[in-house]
């Protein structure tokens, strides 16, 4: 590490505000443990959210069968009742958005801004900008659906907008990135930035996020010890490079308007309508449902022994303000991929349940699905979660259902190491899988979801309170060590 971020980080952390030694003995590992951090945020689009409520209220998928159940269960009125959003159902993702709690596994690293409006900068996007910031992603057997949809006389206008959103979504966000200086304010939460301060440059979140690889001991020795705090300073400095963002456009359509569209599809190709005939007995006794799709591009934010030196001589030493990062242009956010994922909603048409409670049930779930597959496509995202305990047969780790766990997931067992320059890595020592039947039971809603089930066993509930998920694999003592995805079934 370059020697004068070390000297300012150092002198910063432990002189002018000093250090509080946190009893990390005590504190719970569940809670406790270097994490990446996440900023979230949605794209939300009213043209796209028009769209899909012409397309419900056109009946587009609405089979005969469906009518005949809900005039029979009448029970909307019930539902509306107890219901206390406003506006579009289809605007409703983006309306619950904001209250739902970023994943445990990630520090939540999010700015003031949480819902971007697509259309208003969509509209100010110019070729220079798209050929800046090129599409990527597309839509994997969009022009089929297209030519499907047509052939059986449906409406295209969905797979047009979606593949239109697809086209400008990262040129749409980098503009919003670059508009608001969202580089710079990651950066400047990561040092508790306040202008107002005498030392406006704070170490104080770096130390809460860097510390839980130290004892109590360590810690109380960095006081008069040169090397303890060059480590912790190193071990917080180090943990900026895994932040993240991750920009999500939510497409909350209709199930039945989605049972059509596959239907058309199996029309367009020959194949008749036994599928949609099928599908629209199975929504009827199903019920009413929806689905919240979720489309996500990650970005990373750019950090490197340079750009933390020039940080700390250009900014921290000088105490400089945030106008002065900003035009230093250090500050970046790299892209790293996209994913697809869902969550539906299914609701009885007998139940009078808030259609809004399950919209965000659903939304918090497809984000949690969003993570879940962008982490299994890209391993610098996976998080390293802390190994409990054990008793030579069987270990725990803080991992459930809100990860997607089951038992054929593959994790491995890692043991943490210091390289030269005194930077955390991980050395693999063996592999384990999640015994059947000992999954924590930690999704979004899961409480309610079970005590709603009337058909809900004991070990149902059991899996709510578990804390922990058990693994079996290589026999031994793992206190210490952590467990990290290697391979998803």
């Amino acid at each position: 590490m370059i020697k004068s971020y070390v000297l300012v980080a150092s002198a910063l952390l432990f002189g002018a505000m000093g250090m509080s030694a946190k009893n990390t003995a005590t504190d719970s590992l569940v809670n406790n443990y270097m994490r990446s951090s996440l900023y979230t945020i949605i794209l939300t689009s009213d043209a796209q959210n028009s769209f899909y409520e012409e397309e419900t209220a056109n009946g587009e998928g609405a089979s005969e069968l469906m009518s005949i159940a809900k005039g029979f269960a009448n029970t909307d009125a019930k539902k509306a009742a107890n219901d206390n959003h406003s506006g579009s159902i289809f605007a409703l993702p983006a309306q619950v958005f904001a209250d739902i709690p970023i994943p445990n596994q990630f520090n939540d690293h999010n700015l003031q801004w949480r819902v971007v409006n697509f259309d208003s900068i969509q509209s100010g996007i110019t070729d220079a900008d798209l050929e800046k910031y090129p599409q990527m992603r597309k839509r994997k057997g969009a022009g089929l659906a297209n030519l499907a949809k047509g052939a059986a006389g449906m409406n295209t206008k969905g797979n047009e907008l979606n593949d239109m959103f697809d086209k400008y979504s990262n040129a749409v966000t980098n503009k919003f990135f670059n508009t608001n200086h969202v580089p710079e304010l990651i950066v400047a939460k990561w040092f508790a930035y306040d202008p107002s301060k005498e030392q406006s440059w704070d170490l104080s979140v770096v130390e809460d996020r860097g510390n839980y690889n130290f004892t109590p001991d360590e810690l109380k020795r960095a006081a008069t010890d040169a090397e303890v705090q060059r480590k912790i300073a190193d071990t917080g400095f180090n943990m900026i490079s895994n932040t993240y963002v991750m920009a999500v456009n939510l497409r909350f359509r209709s199930y039945q308007a989605i049972v059509a569209e596959a239907s058309a599809m199996a029309q367009g190709l020959g194949l008749g309508n036994m599928g949609k005939l099928a599908s629209a007995a199975a929504s009827a006794a199903a019920g009413d449902g929806y689905t919240v799709q979720a489309v996500s591009d990650l970005y990373r934010l750019k950090w490197n022994p340079d750009i933390a030196d020039k940080f700390a001589t250009q900014i921290m030493e000088k105490n400089a303000t945030l106008d002065d990062l900003i035009k230093a242009g250090i500050c970046e956010l790299e892209y790293v991929g996209s994913e697809k994922s869902s969550s539906n909603i299914r609701q009885s048409l007998f139940s009078d349940k808030p259609i809004s409670q399950l919209v965000e049930r659903a939304t918090a779930r497809a984000i949690d699905e969003a993570i879940i597959k962008l982490q299994n496509g890209h391993e610098e995202f996976r998080t390293v979660f802390p190994i409990l305990g054990g008793d030579g047969e069987v270990i725990y780790a803080p991992i459930g259902t809100k990860e997607s766990l089951n038992e054929k997931d593959e994790y491995e067992i890692l043991e943490a190491r210091e390289d030269k320059d005194g930077k955390t890595t991980y050395k693999s020592v063996g592999t384990v899988k999640a015994v059947k039947g000992k999954i924590w039971n930690n999704a979004y809603g899961a409480e309610e979801e079970v005590n709603e089930n009337s058909k809900a066993t004991d070990e149902d509930r059991a899996a709510l309170n578990y804390g922990y998920s058990q693994f079996k694999g290589k026999k031994g003592d793992y206190s210490g060590y952590f467990l990290r995805l290697k391979k998803k079934k």
